[in-house]
Protein backbone atom coordinates (compact mmCIF):
# COMPACT_ATOMS: atom_id res chain seq x y z
CA UNK A 1 0.00 0.00 0.00
CA UNK A 2 1.62 3.49 -1.02
CA UNK A 3 2.14 6.01 1.78
CA UNK A 4 -0.73 8.46 2.74
CA UNK A 5 -0.11 11.94 1.63
CA UNK A 6 -1.05 14.37 4.50
CA UNK A 7 -2.93 17.16 2.98
CA UNK A 8 -3.31 19.34 6.13
CA UNK A 9 1.19 19.06 5.67
CA UNK A 10 1.01 19.31 2.18
CA UNK A 11 -1.08 22.99 2.64
CA UNK A 12 0.86 24.12 5.54
CA UNK A 13 3.72 23.74 3.80
CA UNK A 14 2.48 25.76 0.65
CA UNK A 15 0.88 28.81 2.97
CA UNK A 16 4.29 28.88 4.48
CA UNK A 17 6.43 29.15 1.30
CA UNK A 18 4.13 31.73 -0.54
CA UNK A 19 3.91 33.56 3.13
CA UNK A 20 8.11 33.63 3.14
CA UNK A 21 8.45 34.36 -0.38
CA UNK A 22 6.05 37.49 -0.35
CA UNK A 23 7.88 38.61 2.80
CA UNK A 24 11.72 37.95 0.86
CA UNK A 25 12.56 35.43 3.60
CA UNK A 26 13.70 32.87 0.65
CA UNK A 27 15.55 33.72 -2.52
CA UNK A 28 14.57 29.63 -4.31
CA UNK A 29 12.45 26.59 -3.07
CA UNK A 30 12.06 23.36 -4.58
CA UNK A 31 9.98 20.18 -3.40
CA UNK A 32 11.56 16.80 -2.93
CA UNK A 33 8.69 14.67 -4.22
CA UNK A 34 11.05 13.80 -6.99
CA UNK A 35 14.54 12.34 -6.52
CA UNK A 36 14.52 14.03 -2.82
CA UNK A 37 17.16 16.19 -1.69
CA UNK A 38 19.54 15.62 -3.77
CA UNK A 39 17.60 16.21 -7.18
CA UNK A 40 16.23 19.65 -5.62
CA UNK A 41 20.13 20.33 -4.51
CA UNK A 42 21.11 19.40 -8.41
CA UNK A 43 18.33 21.61 -10.41
CA UNK A 44 18.51 24.68 -7.71
CA UNK A 45 22.38 24.74 -7.85
CA UNK A 46 22.14 24.41 -12.00
CA UNK A 47 19.70 26.65 -11.95
CA UNK A 48 21.19 29.39 -10.10
CA UNK A 49 24.84 28.71 -10.65
CA UNK A 50 25.52 28.07 -7.50
CA UNK A 51 26.58 25.20 -5.44
CA UNK A 52 25.79 24.34 -1.92
CA UNK A 53 27.88 22.94 1.38
CA UNK A 54 25.43 20.23 3.23
CA UNK A 55 25.92 18.36 6.09
CA UNK A 56 23.32 15.01 6.52
CA UNK A 57 21.66 15.95 9.95
CA UNK A 58 22.28 13.94 12.63
CA UNK A 59 20.74 10.71 12.90
CA UNK A 60 19.69 10.37 9.56
CA UNK A 61 21.63 8.20 7.41
CA UNK A 62 23.15 10.12 3.83
CA UNK A 63 21.43 7.55 1.48
CA UNK A 64 17.90 8.06 3.27
CA UNK A 65 18.48 12.23 3.76
CA UNK A 66 19.42 12.21 0.00
CA UNK A 67 17.19 10.09 -2.24
CA UNK A 68 14.17 10.11 -0.09
CA UNK A 69 10.75 11.45 -1.63
CA UNK A 70 8.32 11.55 1.18
CA UNK A 71 5.92 13.79 0.74
CA UNK A 72 5.55 17.85 2.23
CA UNK A 73 9.07 18.73 2.86
CA UNK A 74 10.71 21.62 0.27
CA UNK A 75 14.55 22.55 0.49
CA UNK A 76 14.72 26.43 0.93
CA UNK A 77 17.38 28.96 0.15
CA UNK A 78 16.91 31.82 2.72
CA UNK A 79 19.46 34.78 3.29
CA UNK A 80 21.40 34.62 6.59
CA UNK A 81 19.57 37.63 6.98
CA UNK A 82 16.19 36.07 7.15
CA UNK A 83 16.87 32.93 8.59
CA UNK A 84 15.99 33.28 12.17
CA UNK A 85 12.48 34.98 11.09
CA UNK A 86 11.73 31.99 8.50
CA UNK A 87 12.59 29.40 11.39
CA UNK A 88 10.12 31.25 13.61
CA UNK A 89 7.11 31.32 11.27
CA UNK A 90 7.50 27.79 10.90
CA UNK A 91 7.95 26.71 14.41
CA UNK A 92 4.81 29.12 15.55
CA UNK A 93 2.64 27.32 12.71
CA UNK A 94 3.96 23.60 13.72
CA UNK A 95 6.22 22.98 10.86
CA UNK A 96 9.78 22.02 11.20
CA UNK A 97 12.73 23.37 9.78
CA UNK A 98 16.72 21.80 9.97
CA UNK A 99 19.33 24.25 8.20
CA UNK A 100 21.38 21.16 6.05
CA UNK A 101 23.62 23.79 5.08
CA UNK A 102 25.11 26.73 2.77
CA UNK A 103 24.71 28.10 -0.57
CA UNK A 104 28.41 28.52 -1.67
CA UNK A 105 31.15 27.89 -4.66
CA UNK A 106 30.89 25.76 -7.31
CA UNK A 107 29.99 21.99 -6.37
CA UNK A 108 27.73 20.19 -4.89
CA UNK A 109 29.22 18.63 -1.23
CA UNK A 110 27.84 16.37 0.81
CA UNK A 111 30.09 16.49 3.38
CA UNK A 112 31.88 13.59 4.43
CA UNK A 113 30.23 11.59 1.50
CA UNK A 114 30.93 13.37 -1.92
CA UNK A 115 31.69 16.56 -4.00
CA UNK A 116 30.33 16.89 -7.48
CA UNK A 117 31.20 20.40 -9.50
CA UNK A 118 28.48 21.91 -11.07
CA UNK A 119 30.28 21.74 -14.49
CA UNK A 120 30.30 17.70 -14.34
CA UNK A 121 26.67 18.02 -13.54
CA UNK A 122 25.75 20.06 -16.11
CA UNK A 123 27.01 18.07 -18.59
CA UNK A 124 25.40 14.78 -17.37
CA UNK A 125 22.23 16.80 -16.82
CA UNK A 126 22.23 18.36 -20.54
CA UNK A 127 24.07 15.74 -22.67
CA UNK A 128 22.77 12.32 -21.45
CA UNK A 129 19.15 12.48 -23.38
CA UNK A 130 20.68 13.36 -26.44
CA UNK A 131 23.58 11.52 -26.45
CA UNK A 132 21.13 8.49 -26.15
CA UNK A 133 18.86 9.84 -29.18
CA UNK A 134 22.25 10.33 -31.40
Amino acid sequence: MPPKVDLGREKLLGEILISASRDGMVDAAHDLSDGGVIQALTESCLRGGNGARIVVPEGLDAFTFLFSESAGRAIVAVPRSEELRFTDMCGARGLPATRIGVVDGEEIEIQGEFTIPLAELRTAHEATIPALLA
